[in-house]
């Protein structure tokens, strides 16, 4: 199982790369703009696939056997969900105190992640 997203072509690359010479089902997640529906300008997609991995709403991540793997492309530190809402029109509703909210769950989830592929490295590690 792997996450995948344009903005971040090689990282997407090895991903279906590595997916298509395992044998057996794979799954791969891939981050895809909307912008019509996000209200943004098509222009931003790739900005906006790079602010998606960069605030941890659409971590870049894989899961082999068990093992998780943090993408290289995934920053040390993420920058606030507030830089990925203000660009999109389908957020401009969201008052402070449900972005604080948002943003207190997207930590909590991304430090999941990172917990576990702290600790369920592959042996490739």
């Amino acid at each position: 199982m792997a996450t995948v997203c344009p903005s971040y072509p090689l990282d997407f690359i090895r991903k279906i790369e590595k997916a298509k010479s395992i044998k057996g089902p794979s799954y791969i997640h891939c981050f895809s703009m909307c912008p019509t529906g996000w209200r943004s300008p098509s222009q931003t997609a790739i900005s906006m696939g790079r602010l998606a991995v960069e605030t941890g709403v659409f971590p870049l991540f894989e899961v082999e056997h068990g093992h998780y793997r943090l993408s290289p492309d995934m920053p040390k530190k993420l920058k606030p969900i507030k830089d990925y809402f203000k660009p999109q029109g389908r957020f401009r509703h969201l008052i402070p105190d449900e972005i604080d909210m948002i943003q207190e769950r997207v930590t909590i989830e991304f430090k999941k992640l990172t917990e576990k592929a702290k600790f369920l490295k592959t042996g490739n590690d």
